[in-house]
């Protein structure tokens, strides 16, 4: 399969964020459904600007969404990451 260069720098900075110990929690965190920024905080050994930091490397990498709750931002999975999550549990489990 041939990827076109964009697509193919598109995944080169998707896997590159996800390369952080840090990052690749939230991701597993988030692989559960939604959650506010203040939830990942308080489940994470980090203060609230390292947090903000690893959040803002995920969205901009396309892996996270950010939505707007009222006065509070949360995230979730881009659907292509829920998908990808998706096929590593499941080949975890064989």
């Amino acid at each position: 399969m041939m990827l076109d260069e964009n697509k193919h720098r598109e995944w080169v900075e998707v896997f590159s964020a996800l390369a952080s110990d840090t990052r690749l929690r939230i991701v597993i965190m988030l692989a559960g459904g939604k959650m506010g920024c203040q939830e990942i905080l308080s489940q994470l050994d980090l203060s609230q600007p390292a947090v903000s930091y690893h959040l803002g490397k995920l969205e901009h990498a396309g892996v996270l969404v950010k939505e707007r709750n009222g006065i509070r931002n949360c995230y979730r999975l881009h659907n292509r990451i829920s998908e990808l999550v998706n096929v590593v549990e499941k080949e975890e489990v064989r």
